[in-house]
């Protein structure tokens, strides 16, 4: 399981956990190869029960949401480069040949908001800033939750994907995009996980 993950870029205004949550909605025996023992794997978005109604209704948010399955266009695999970052952890890498600017999968994960922020978690990605909510996948989530940083990786230059809102069904999800450029079969898929969450790790490593 990767020590980093996406950015955690929700910026708590309080530090009270508030909320609790329903039974994941999971289904143990459809688990992609290689994922990690202790994490729930998700197949729809997982609701905190401290989320408002107006938040819900504004992002059309449902436990009855539509499932997924695990995605036939990536596979999670051991990092086995010394020079990677992330040796010796998990990646997550295309299982065909991807188009550029075509959707991968949705990142899944806990939805919540300042109520039921987990402070120390470094999945924790924005899914409405104005409503200031998040969705973290540090315990629970899918294969998106394995996408490493390309900073190190050899051979990379920049991100060959990026996370960006799309609706289903009216729901607004968190989705991961294919950048600018097809990206080949085989090769590793990498986002940014920002300035902000690198120098917030620096510092927490010098103090």
């Amino acid at each position: 399981m990767p020590t980093k993950g996406p950015p955690r870029v929700l910026n708590p205004r309080s530090n009270t956990t508030t909320g609790a949550s329903a039974s994941p909605s999971s289904n143990p025996s459809k688990t992609p190869c290689n994922w990690p023992p202790g994490i729930t794997y998700l197949t729809r978005p997982q609701l905190s029960r401290s989320l408002p109604v107006e938040t819900l209704t504004h992002l059309s948010l449902s436990s009855t949401s539509p499932l997924s399955t695990p995605s036939a266009l990536v596979r999670i695999r051991r990092i086995t480069d010394p020079a990677h970052p992330a040796y010796g952890q998990l990646g997550l890498f295309a299982a065909k040949a991807l188009p550029a600017r075509s959707f991968i999968l949705d990142y899944l994960g806990y939805v919540h908001d300042d109520n039921d922020l987990d402070e120390s978690s470094d999945y924790d990605l924005y899914l409405d800033r104005e409503l200031r909510v998040g969705v973290d996948a540090r315990s629970m989530g899918n294969e998106g939750r394995m996408v490493n940083d390309y900073r190190g990786v050899p051979g990379f230059v920049r991100a060959n994907v990026v996370f960006e809102t799309r609706s289903v069904g009216g729901e607004v999800r968190m989705g991961l995009w294919v950048g600018s450029r097809d990206v080949k079969k085989g090769v590793e898929l990498c986002v940014s996980y920002g300035k902000g969450f690198w120098k917030e790790r620096l510092g927490a490593g010098e103090d």
